[in-house]
């Protein structure tokens, strides 16, 4: 709008400055004259500024539609990556954060606690019975029970906390300023909740979950942790299933004790606590 005026303004101006230097080039001629050329020149003011203002109306009209067009790209194009980022995040059966994602997630949590006060516990859980209920009515049912698993183990969880899906029948859960003490009430609580998922045509089955719980203890890198908590679910699962077991870590030798002691550590296992 304020270029239009500028135009028309410009045309104004030029159209007088003219009209005065006419009347100054011609110094005597008569009324008439000077009224039919100044009309001549108003015309020829009024025919550009006319043709001007319908092509600024046209190229307004073009701006408008190709800035609607480039809102709705760029509307298009958020969506498109809001959806991109879902299915690299997300486990797309159960809406949990996907393994990948839980590695980058885990990794920024080590890097709070190595700086600061920050601590954190970390779970692997599994559904006990998945395999069970896969082999007698099928995977649908088994995806079913995994689904109401991920439901219920969200509701228990707290908005710091993170739940993952690591495999076919077992989640992972990083419990934020939480201790092994605290981690294993929550997944008691969870197992309470558990136990109320009932199997279609099949009331007998009682659906149970195991866990394995390690704290990070600031030398861990994010693999071992999840290597750790999952060896103390596998303990916990050949001590019969329905339990928690925690990791018993032991810290890394300074360097001469370990470069004596070597094969003595080699033969060593891993300790684990079953509750």
């Amino acid at each position: 709008m304020i270029q239009k005026f500028r135009i028309f303004l410009l045309l104004g101006i030029n159209t007088i400055v003219l009209y005065g230097l006419v009347l100054f080039l011609i110094p005597g001629g008569n009324t008439q004259q000077l009224i039919v050329i100044g009309i001549a020149m108003a015309l020829m003011m009024v025919a550009p500024i006319l043709i001007i203002n319908r092509a600024l109306n046209s190229m307004e009209q073009e701006l408008e539609q190709a800035t609607g067009e480039l809102a709705a790209t760029r509307e298009e194009l958020e969506h498109i990556k809001a959806t991109l980022s879902s299915i690299t995040t997300l486990d797309e059966l159960t809406g949990c954060y996907n393994e990948s994602h839980f590695r980058e997630v885990l990794t920024q949590h080590r890097g709070m606690s190595e700086r600061g006060s920050y601590y954190f516990t970390l779970a692997v859980l599994q559904v006990d019975q998945f395999n069970s209920v896969v082999d007698e009515h099928g995977l649908g049912s088994g995806n079913e029970v995994l689904q109401l698993f991920a439901r219920i183990v969200k509701a228990a969880l707290r908005e710091v906390d993170v739940l993952s899906r690591q495999g076919p029948d077992t989640f992972g859960v990083l419990l934020s300023g939480a201790t092994e003490d605290d981690a294993v009430m929550v997944i008691d609580r969870i197992s309470q909740l558990i136990s109320q998922i009932q199997v279609v045509d099949d009331e007998d089955l009682k659906i149970t979950t195991s866990g394995g719980i390690t704290s990070f203890h600031g030398t861990e890198l994010s693999d071992e942790l999840i290597a750790n908590a999952s060896k103390a679910l596998e303990f916990a699962v050949e001590q019969g299933r329905d339990r928690v077991a925690g990791y018993l870590y032991h810290p890394p030798p300074a360097k001469e004790e370990s470069d004596a002691n070597e094969p003595e550590q080699a033969e060593e296992g891993d300790s684990l606590q079953s509750s």
